[in-house]
């Protein structure tokens, strides 16, 4: 589905936070509930609202960064109205062969090709760009936002949190850790303020798509 206008991408942003606001709150409440229960019950809440917690994660930030590079697409700019990293995702191709190639000529003709596509039309792919690799550590998130031309300098201040406290302990759950191998997450409450911290920097992300379209942030 193209996304062509405004309204179009906020529309599918709220849509997709609405569903995720609803699962994350049914989540943490499942998980603060657990207080009534057994210590090996409470450990099982734990384990499955980290891996709930870590799939919305990477599931939002994937989804909210292709609804907005689906806009940016649709715009049909010129290239040279557009940041670099637009032009760059286009000639990823090209960036491979460039890479690989000892020939001079190959180079001269790759960047020829950079200075003549400034003059063309925008034709941005934006399918399966967005690529989490299963693993969306901070350091894959910093690529994303580069890819999209969007700071991250707020998301990497919280980015050990997201790699250990997140990333690491849900592969722990995943390879069948107990409760007590898992760092910095193995209480209630300190999983409700992973929690909070997760669910608020993916309405952050959100937040910044709208910022940047509306103000036109994807032009040079």
């Amino acid at each position: 589905m193209k996304i062509v206008d405004l309204d179009a991408l906020i529309d599918k942003i709220d849509s997709e936070l609405s569903w995720r606001k609803k699962e994350l709150s049914a989540l943490k409440f499942n998980v603060e509930e657990s207080r009534n229960f057994i210590e090996a019950e409470q450990s099982r809440f734990i384990r499955m609202g980290l891996a709930m917690l870590y799939a919305h994660w990477e599931g939002a930030i994937k989804s909210l960064a292709e609804y907005y590079l689906n806009y940016v697409a649709n715009q049909h700019l010129y290239y040279k109205e557009l940041k670099d990293s637009f032009l760059a995702i286009t000639m990823k191709h090209e960036f491979v062969q460039f890479d690989a190639s000892q020939k001079a000529s190959l180079h001269n003709q790759f960047v020829r090709s950079i200075f003549l596509k400034q003059e063309e039309q925008s034709k941005i792919p934006y399918k399966n760009v967005i690529k989490t690799n299963s693993n969306l550590k901070i350091e894959i998130f910093k690529e994303i936002a580069a890819c999209l031309s969007l700071d991250s300098t707020e998301y990497e201040l919280k980015g050990n949190i997201i790699n250990e406290r997140l990333l690491e302990n849900r592969n722990k759950v995943a390879h069948g850790e107990r409760i007590e191998r898992l760092s910095g997450v193995s209480s209630i409450s300190e999983y409700v303020e992973l929690h909070n911290l997760v669910s608020d920097l993916i309405f952050k992300f959100s937040e910044d798509i709208k910022t940047a379209a509306k103000l036109e942030q994807y032009k040079k």
